[in-house]
């Protein structure tokens, strides 16, 4: 009977993961056309702005703020998001994954990153130096406190083999 609750849960589990990808889909479809509307409303939007005044009234663009956003967060991150949700899932314990998650997740990862290389950068310009080695970003992870939970991820040398 557990085997066969197993099947069953197992079976709705990839229900679920249909029925988002084509979601996705659907979204991605939706995105495009408004995209392409976005553009011709842009382009009609300059040439009457330059011989009239735009009023201030709320247009359909900015009432669609879902769909802008997620146009934002693609050219808001510089990771692939897609790329970041597979990793996620990549976890047997992660089921589903909002798309709000996923793109924290990658902003997130973006944020420390930029952190740890610009830490990491410091070090490099102390020492005269234009390119960033290992040994500067080992170094960094040592001696700053809040990143000395990567010290065995990031080991002060690593051995050639």
């Amino acid at each position: 009977m557990a085997k066969d609750q197993d099947m069953k849960d197992q079976e709705e589990i990839e229900d679920i993961e249909e029925e988002e990808e084509e979601v996705e889909e659907e979204v991605e479809e939706d995105e495009e056309e408004e995209e392409d509307e976005e553009e011709k409303k842009t382009s009609t939007t300059t040439t009457t702005s330059t011989s009239k005044k735009t009023s201030s009234k709320p247009t359909a663009a900015t009432s669609k703020s879902s769909a802008t956003t997620k146009k934002s967060r693609s050219t808001v991150t510089q990771l692939p998001i897609a790329r970041v949700k597979r990793i996620m899932k990549s976890d047997k314990d992660v089921k589903l994954i909002s798309q709000d998650a996923t793109f924290l997740v990658t902003k997130s990862t973006e944020l420390f990153l930029e952190y740890l290389v610009k830490e990491a950068f410091k070090k490099t310009v102390a020492e005269k130096r234009k390119t960033l080695s290992y040994k500067d970003i080992s170094t960094t992870v040592k001696d700053t406190d809040p990143l000395e939970f990567l010290a065995d991820i990031i080991p002060e040398k690593v051995l050639n083999q």
